[in-house]
């Protein structure tokens, strides 16, 4: 069993399949619930986290180490996450048809009931609600959020500024 993304990575690079598996279950959890906060819908969300890995997969070989591993896969799975919804040219709803995402969060603890998280959160423009997940439900730093969405880490303080004043006036009409 390996222990850092690094020495799995290096492994896989040589063609030791085990490790694949393993970096697959440590991110597939995570990818999938960060997908799916992004609006896409459950079974949706599904295929893109598929599509993510088998993505990684094809690009592992040639990846090299700027930043973090685990900013790049989410970088991975933004960016199939985003030409979904160019490719559908619609807006998706989230939806609460499965509620598998059971990580609490600060925003979560607020309210009883996660769905006025979820529409407050589709409320917001996609560019802030992106960052406020990125941070609140995956721990990223601005600089982190910053490599994943390529931008720069004073517009990614921005958004998530502005995306937590609108928040929370948001959630003072919900919660009166």
């Amino acid at each position: 069993m390996y222990e850092d993304d690094a020495v799995l990575i290096s492994a896989i690079q040589q063609g030791d399949e085990d490790a694949m598996a393993q970096l697959v279950r440590r991110y597939y959890d995570e990818i999938f619930r960060y997908i799916y906060r992004l609006g896409s819908p459950y079974e949706e969300a599904k295929d893109l986290t598929q599509e993510t890995f088998v993505a990684m997969l094809q690009a592992l070989p040639a990846y090299k180490e700027q930043g973090t591993f685990k900013a790049w896969l989410y970088r991975i799975a933004r960016n199939r996450a985003m030409n979904f919804v160019t490719r559908t040219r619609r807006s998706v709803e989230l939806t609460d048809e499965h509620d598998l995402l059971h990580q609490e969060s600060d925003l979560e603890e607020q309210f009883s009931d996660r769905s006025e998280v979820k529409e407050l959160l589709e409320s917001l423009p996609a560019k802030q609600r992106d960052a406020l997940i990125l941070k609140y439900y995956h721990g990223f730093t601005a600089k982190e959020i910053a490599k994943i969405t390529k931008t720069t880490v004073p517009a990614v303080k921005s958004r998530l500024f502005q995306g937590l004043q609108k928040l929370r006036k948001r959630a003072k009409g919900v919660m009166e």
